[in-house]
């Protein structure tokens, strides 16, 4: 089974649903990690097939694959990983409001603009004690090298 489903749920009648192990396997993870990650309210399945299986969008598979690259790739914990995701829900609420808004922008723009800032100050604190680690290696490299010279 090549893990599509041709069931839609009735608001997404476009969108092609695939099932977990899809996911999983799109993404490099194991279906345990994409049940876990929907344990912890980080995402949802898109619908349900009618035997129960977990099916999932575009969208969800992107979240899915957005909360990955902020774990490995930015060494951010679940709890960070889920103040970002709200935050950029916030945002894109934000955006549609924005569209949709005929009057007085600023107020979204200003909202936008602090929950962008706070996002920079969560990266820039991660970067920090990165290159803390990374002066710390430094430091013990140099002190390794220097012995070694020493016995020479």
């Amino acid at each position: 089974m090549s893990g599509r489903v041709t069931e839609m749920s009735p608001s997404k009648v476009d969108a092609p649903l695939v099932r977990i192990g899809v996911v999983a396997e799109q993404i490099g993870i194991s279906e345990r990690t994409v049940r876990y990650y929907e344990e912890y309210g980080l995402v949802s399945p898109s619908a349900y097939s009618r035997g129960g299986a977990r099916l999932y969008d575009e969208k969800a598979i992107s979240r899915v694959s957005r909360i990955r690259t902020l774990q490995s790739l930015m060494g951010f914990n679940l709890e960070e990983i889920k103040d970002i995701l709200k935050a950029e829900d916030h945002l894109e609420n934000i955006r549609t409001a924005y569209r949709k808004a005929s009057k007085p922008k600023k107020e979204l723009l200003e909202a936008a603009m602090n929950i962008l800032q706070d996002l920079q100050a969560k990266v820039n604190e991660k970067q920090s004690r990165l290159q803390e680690f990374q002066d710390d290696l430094q430091s013990r490299l140099e002190r390794i090298k220097a012995l070694i010279s020493d016995q020479q």
